[in-house]
């Protein structure tokens, strides 16, 4: 039998306790993700292999559902700011819920169907990615960006499609503000 159990999470780091889970993407693993690959490749060194996020989780053994933290840092690679992979989920019919706690970003959201979208990222918006949208995490501030996310734990993620071919739009800097634009590269 499940039992009840408080998880604490904290707002200003991202912090889960207790914590089932952990791991961190570094720039050197997302560098496929930016249009300027020498950029990132350079970015990477001048920066030490930043950390771009980190994901903590809790998931009880047999319930059917998970959450945890993504904690993503501020940055750019030239115009492009920092983001997450983005994927679709391999279950048609899971939707997920993303909770932003701190900072500011962007939820890029696309259908196969070359339907894109956007949600904005700041404390207290709960954004809900519907089946079938694949979604990319983008923190377009000058603070990390700290959201809480749900899913079902049969979801499955498929990041293929996306690291192929990547999304139709990206988030890039101008005049220091977040501007979408098509992606130039999609899929190529």
């Amino acid at each position: 039998m499940l039992m009840p159990e408080g998880v604490a999470i904290d707002s200003i780091t991202g912090a889960v306790s207790p914590a089932t889970g952990r791991y961190t993407k570094r720039l050197s693993e997302l560098r496929e993700l930016f249009q300027d690959r020498d950029m990132a490749d350079k970015e990477v060194e001048r920066l030490q292999d930043p950390v771009v996020y980190e994901i903590a989780e809790y998931r009880k053994p047999g319930s059917d559902i998970f959450f945890g933290t993504t904690t993503m840092s501020p940055g750019r690679v030239g115009r492009e700011y920092y983001m997450t992979r983005g994927h679709f989920h391999e279950r048609q019919d899971a939707a997920e819920v993303y909770y932003t706690q701190h900072g500011e970003g962007i939820l890029l959201l696309e259908l196969r169907d070359e339907q894109s979208m956007t949600v904005e990222m700041r404390p207290g918006l709960c954004a809900f990615i519907p089946p079938g949208w694949a979604h990319r995490s983008i923190n377009t501030g000058s603070e990390k960006l700290i959201f809480v996310w749900m899913c079902n734990v049969a979801v499955g993620h498929d990041y293929g499609d996306i690291l192929k071919r990547g999304m139709r739009k990206l988030v890039v800097a101008r005049n220091q503000l977040p501007e979408l634009i098509d992606n130039p590269s999609w899929g190529h």
